[in-house]
């Protein structure tokens, strides 16, 4: 087993076990979320998992510092903006 899957496992398994005691505790959660994609992922493709753990990270540490705004939904006038300069004459 190469140490970037054993990584992956271990991250996992430490954001189960926190979730775990968060559920416990009478919590429902999103994080759940996250970690079924990343498990989904994981036995064909551990490196796109670790990618799910990140954004389970990131959408955590956006709850627990707001004025980061890393991970903020974009507005639909965003995403037309994004948009048009992306396709630029294209279409």
């Amino acid at each position: 087993m190469s140490d970037a899957l054993v990584k992956v496992l271990r991250r996992f398994e430490e954001r189960l076990t926190r979730l775990e005691s968060e559920v416990e505790a009478g919590a429902k959660h999103w994080k759940a979320v996250h970690l079924h994609k990343a498990l989904a992922a994981l036995p064909d493709d551990h490196i796109t998992a670790d990618l799910h753990l990140d954004a389970l990270d990131r959408a955590e540490l956006a709850r627990e510092y707001p004025e980061m705004d890393a991970d903020h939904v974009p507005t639909v006038e965003d995403l037309r903006a994004r948009f048009v300069m992306a396709a630029g004459g294209m279409l």
